[in-house]
């Protein structure tokens, strides 16, 4: 008989404690990817290992409106992140403008420039991934750690940075399916980064510890002064797109919690 998918065993609850401000109450439904960055439609869900790995065949969860996270409260879903969403929407709206003329040879330059909001973009991207978790996070009371509690701060205005415990990268990320990660730790060459993941078309966003972070070559740092993000369109590194989920070399290394990870495609008809 075919396993279903794990996938079913983090969704489920109603109440429990929000995974951003951490209060206890009635949770709600964050798209992730926000519904305004993408084509909403019905989509495929596996867990990382199960979409990646090789093993024995898995049948995927079926999700009819697109892929979504009940793991946050109201208020931190429509006040907190609602109002952001929209700085998400502005830099995939224009980056798939300038992606077509790219790609029509109307622009040779392989670099693509987008004008954006760094603290909205940013807080809106941060507060998806942490939306994008396990509902077993929610079960029980959150507590401080040093990777999620200042982004967290940062997301609620707690905090003005994230730059003083955190470094963002991004890259053009040219997939149909979605990927969200969280606590993923990642050996190269000896050294283990602690990464979050989050791509959709046309952005792969990773979040790492300061100064700390493995990243592929072809990504760019995000800071908060910066009035552009610019993307790298060259295809010279283009198997290291889904990174950290990438064919590993020599001694490199992956760890993840299943229920940590989401993989949603569109149901090829």
């Amino acid at each position: 008989m075919t396993k279903i998918s794990e996938r079913w065993k983090h969704n489920g609850i109603t109440e429990g404690y929000c995974n951003i401000c951490g209060k206890y109450g009635l949770l709600t439904k964050d798209h992730v990817p926000p519904k305004c960055a993408i084509t909403l439609g019905p989509v495929l869900q596996k867990t990382v290992s199960e979409f990646f790995g090789i093993q024995e065949p898995v049948k995927p969860l079926n999700a009819k409106n697109g892929s979504y996270f009940r793991t946050i409260c109201s208020h931190c879903n429509n006040k907190v992140l609602g109002g952001l969403d929209v700085a998400i929407e502005n830099v995939t709206k224009s980056f798939k403008e300038q992606l077509s003329r790219y790609m029509n040879g109307m622009n040779v330059y392989p670099f693509i420039r987008i004008p954006f909001d760094s603290i909205s973009f940013t807080k809106a991207m941060i507060g998806h991934v942490l939306s994008a978790t396990s509902v077993e996070d929610c079960k029980k009371e959150p507590v401080d750690s040093p990777f999620y509690t200042p982004l967290k701060d940062y997301v609620l205005g707690k905090n003005s940075s994230f730059e003083e415990t955190h470094d963002i990268y991004y890259w053009f990320y040219p997939h149909r399916m979605h990927i969200s990660a969280q606590s993923v730790a990642f050996m190269n060459e000896g050294h283990v980064a602690f990464i979050c993941a989050l791509h959709f078309f046309p952005i792969g966003f990773i979040i790492t510890m300061k100064n700390e972070g493995t990243y592929p070559a072809h990504s760019t740092k995000l800071e908060l002064e910066d009035k552009f993000l610019t993307f790298n369109m060259t295809s010279i590194n283009y198997e290291y797109t889904t990174f950290p989920f990438v064919n590993l070399k020599g001694n490199q290394m992956y760890a993840i919690s299943n229920g940590h990870t989401c993989v949603s495609y569109p149901i090829i008809k």
